[in-house]
Parts: C-alpha cells; structure tokens; sequence
C-alpha cells in the first residue's frame, strides 16, 4: 500500500485542513468535529494527560461508526477517518487513546 505525505495548515487555534481534504476542527474542550466531502461527525472527546506528560484526547471506540445524518460509515471507512483524525491532532501535538471500554 502507498501511503500519500499528508500535510497540514491551520485554520485557527483548533481547527486544521489535510493536503487530503478533511478537516478537523475543536469545538469546545469537550467536543470535536470531523468534516470530509460535506459530510460531519461530532467527536466527544475526554482530556487526559499521557504518562511521559503529553496531552492526550480520549475518544470512544465507536466514534466514527456514523456521520452526523445517519448514515453508517464502512469499516474500512472508518479505519481511515481513525487514521485521519489522529494524524490531524497528532500535528496539533495531542495524541488520540481510544477507550475500549465505551464499545456498546
């Protein structure tokens, strides 16, 4: 599998766009949004802090199982917009932990 550079540039404070389209945008301290192809998924997010000192964001397991209208997302999709996001807050210098335990 080839894997694409992906790069990154600032919308403000808490909001970045990919060079791949999406963006990533905090909407409060606890709460984020996904925004690919005009389609949005809202991110409950929990804030931690990571042994070595860095901050972390806590999602849920399922947090990209579907858009905000609905609809239901592949797994495969999925996988990538995981991918994404982490990539996204990654660059914002915050690591992504999912909580295994919020699976239904």
């Amino acid at each position: 599998m080839m894997r694409t550079f992906m790069s990154f540039t600032w919308l403000n404070k808490q909001g970045v766009k990919s060079n791949k389209g999406f963006i990533v945008q905090g909407i409060d301290r606890f709460t984020a949004e996904y925004l690919e192809n005009n389609k949005k998924i809202t991110i409950d997010l929990e804030n931690g802090k990571l042994e070595n000192g860095k901050y972390c964001e806590i999602i849920r397991a399922d947090s990209f199982c579907k858009w905000d209208d609905g609809s239901y997302i592949s797994e495969t999709k999925q996988i990538e917009i995981l991918e994404n996001f982490k990539a996204a807050m990654e660059f914002q210098g915050l690591e992504v932990i999912i909580d295994k335990e919020s699976e239904a």
